[in-house]
């Protein structure tokens, strides 16, 4: 985190150009795929669904290092002087949804033998659905009854399970579509 003499004067900022993209629902800290990992933010917005793929990690010069965790902070750090617009503007790859291309979303709470889990299926069922671990969140019923407010507003569902959500299956599947 910056110290006193490092923060920015928000003010420099305001006359920046904005896409006036509201944010509903952030979720910070996921991470999608297999090798390598990809660090993710998810943002549910008026506008629909913003994934946001920033960082690329391995596990060996990546999680042994702890650089998921000092990239994770830096971004967090954009969104909070910045905004979304930033966000979006330094991931690598952003994933945009329409809610009406959603069809439901699964929250697997967790356990004591994996972090908290998020899935979107899309409406079509022939596209690919978007998986990703929270590691994050402390607090995964906060985050549920979070989603559960997002979806009164918009077309998909919200379904809260326990467990890790570890389906071998769909992961193989997820992999090569």
């Amino acid at each position: 985190m910056a110290s006193e003499a490092e923060k920015v004067d928000l003010e420099e900022f305001e006359d920046l150009p904005s896409t006036d993209i509201d944010t509903e629902l952030h979720i910070h800290f996921g991470m999608a795929g297999s090798f390598p990992l990809r660090i993710v933010d998810l943002f549910f917005a008026n506008d629909g669904l913003h994934i946001a793929e920033y960082s690329y990690i391995t596990p060996m010069f990546g999680l042994g290092t702890k650089k998921h965790r000092r990239e994770a902070e830096a971004m967090q750090e954009v969104y909070d002087v910045h905004g979304i617009d930033e966000v979006l503007l330094q991931a690598d790859t952003v994933h945009w949804l329409n809610y009406q291309a959603i069809n439901r979303i699964v929250f697997y709470r967790g356990g004591y033998f994996g972090r908290p889990k998020l899935t979107v299926y899309p409406a079509d069922e022939t596209a690919r659905s978007h998986a990703f671990r929270l590691h994050d969140e402390d607090d995964p019923d906060g985050v549920a009854m979070a989603l559960q407010e997002v979806a009164e507003d918009h077309p998909f569902d919200v379904v809260i399970e326990r467990g890790s959500g570890f389906d071998p299956v769909e992961n193989v599947e997820r992999f090569f579509s």
